[in-house]
């Protein structure tokens, strides 16, 4: 009954969410103007769509081969064919219904992955925890120059924005500081973290802190090696950004891309599916500041949503064939 329970709330909060995303997309949309946005996505041709859509494959095999990387480091050598599977079905479910904030996706990939290859969760933990502390550490970095960006070219009266968003960076990075610190000295930090993923036993958290401190070992090359590969996937997502930033506008600049980047991180915290709604909003908003035209950023939502739909809905396909196999192998 309990368990039939939580489901529903989480039906529930999917479909509250879903709507609320709908009426802000349909609100922003009719707000700027359907017109002047179809005039824009008229014009961009064909082979463009093809440029985007390869870099957003890109985007989504480099994190695949991010997190071969991690779980090689505990041991485990699979092929990219194999893993790739529940992969892209995870962020399946990342995207069509929680975004990667809320550990959707991750919480599938350890019950796939024990499913599959028997890893055990100690380990599928780890390489989340991994996963999660190597993306925050370059999220932080392209952060950072995304808001300098912003108030350099930003047009608009932003002074409270801009108190709220240094305190909202320096936040991170204290918290960041405070991890590597701890980890250099070895002392316990995630036990919170664990125990929000319904890891309650001890003994397990200090084993998997113990492999997330060998991980995060400034002296050996796994760590920099990690941190390489999120930063080339976050280099892909800027180079998506500036080459559909071009296509539209025909700007070339470096630091539009990155006000653009930045507002396509906060559009993906706020709980919506496939960030209906946030994306638009977040992009008009940008766009809107930059000089470019609120319609412009709703014409980039547009086509950066199709491309990844496209992308996650293969995933989707992987998902349902992932689901009935389980289904009869349990039977």
């Amino acid at each position: 009954m309990r368990y039939n329970c939580i489901n529903m709330k989480k039906i529930l909060i999917f479909l509250i969410s879903f709507a609320i995303g709908l009426l802000l997309f349909y609100w922003v949309v009719k707000w700027v103007g359907w017109k002047e946005i179809k005039e824009i996505l008229f014009t961009f041709s064909g082979y463009k769509g093809g440029v985007i859509l390869v870099l957003t494959i890109l985007i989504w095999l480099v994190g695949l081969w991010r997190w071969k990387f991690v779980i090689k480091s505990q041991g485990y050598n699979f092929s990219f064919l194999s893993l790739g599977e529940i992969f892209f079905a995870g962020n399946a479910i990342n995207y069509f219904f929680s975004p990667p904030v809320y550990f959707g996706g991750e919480i599938f990939k350890i019950y796939a992955a024990q499913k599959k290859f028997s890893l055990t969760q100690e380990k599928s933990l780890t390489v989340i925890a991994i996963e999660k502390i190597l993306s925050i550490s370059i999220f932080l970095l392209f952060l950072v120059f995304g808001f300098i960006s912003f108030f350099l070219l930003a047009k608009l009266p932003l002074k409270n924005f801009e108190i709220i968003t240094i305190v909202l960076i320096g936040l991170l990075a204290v918290g960041l500081s405070i991890f590597y610190f701890r980890s250099f000295k070895k002392e316990s930090i995630l036990k919170h973290f664990f125990r929000f993923l319904g890891v309650k036993n001890n003994k397990i958290v200090k084993d998997i802190e113990k492999e997330i401190f060998h991980f995060f070992d400034f002296k050996k090359s796994l760590m920099w090696q990690g941190l390489e590969i999120v930063f080339l996937k976050y280099f892909l997502i800027l180079a998506r950004c500036w080459f559909l930033v071009f296509f539209l506008t025909g700007k070339i600049g470096i630091l539009i891309p990155l006000v653009i980047l930045l507002f396509l991180f906060l559009a993906s915290v706020l709980p919506f599916p496939a960030r209906l709604g946030s994306l638009e909003i977040t992009q008009a908003f940008a766009f809107g500041s930059l000089g470019l035209g609120a319609a412009t950023g709703i014409t980039f939502s547009f086509i950066i949503r199709g491309t990844e739909i496209l992308v996650a809905l293969f995933g989707l396909v992987l998902l349902i064939k992932l689901g009935i196999r389980f289904f009869y192998r349990k039977g």
